[in-house]
């Protein structure tokens, strides 16, 4: 009888593991899917914007395609500027000499505007002349 016992408590303990190990794999497989399927989205709405910028340059409308790459750019200057303060000393230095490089390139060539733009545009373009103007100063520092 004790075998019996001893044979039973071994095999409950047995389930148990199969049981967490499932659970655990199910676990792993759902992160690895929320995260696959996360990155897909962003490479599909990627290759969407390319080949609509793509378009535009060969159909010859050279303001659009430039309004467009702009507003990608925008967009992830205020993403990297957001996530700034949470990632390592060598990641912020980069991003401080990227944005360095991207304000001197438009000091070179600045954008016309077309004066008649929305006044959230105008609030988001104030905002990434701060963060550029911010890391050229921190640059020659």
């Amino acid at each position: 009888m004790k075998r019996f016992a001893f044979v039973l408590a071994l095999f409950a303990v047995a389930a148990a593991l199969v049981a967490v190990g499932r659970w655990l794999g199910l676990r792993e497989r759902i992160l690895t899917e929320a995260y696959s399927i996360t990155t897909f989205d962003k490479h599909l709405t990627e290759a969407s914007m390319k080949a609509l910028i793509l378009q535009r340059l060969d159909s010859g409308h050279l303001d659009d395609a430039r309004q467009l790459l702009q507003s990608q750019l925008n967009g992830e200057i205020l993403m990297v500027d957001s996530l700034i303060g949470d990632v390592d000393k060598r990641s912020r230095d980069l991003a401080q000499k990227v944005f360095a490089r991207i304000a001197s390139y438009q000091a070179e060539h600045p954008s016309s505007p077309t004066g008649n733009e929305p006044e959230w545009r105008s609030a988001i373009n104030a905002k990434i002349a701060d963060i550029l103007r911010r890391a050229e100063a921190e640059q020659r520092e």
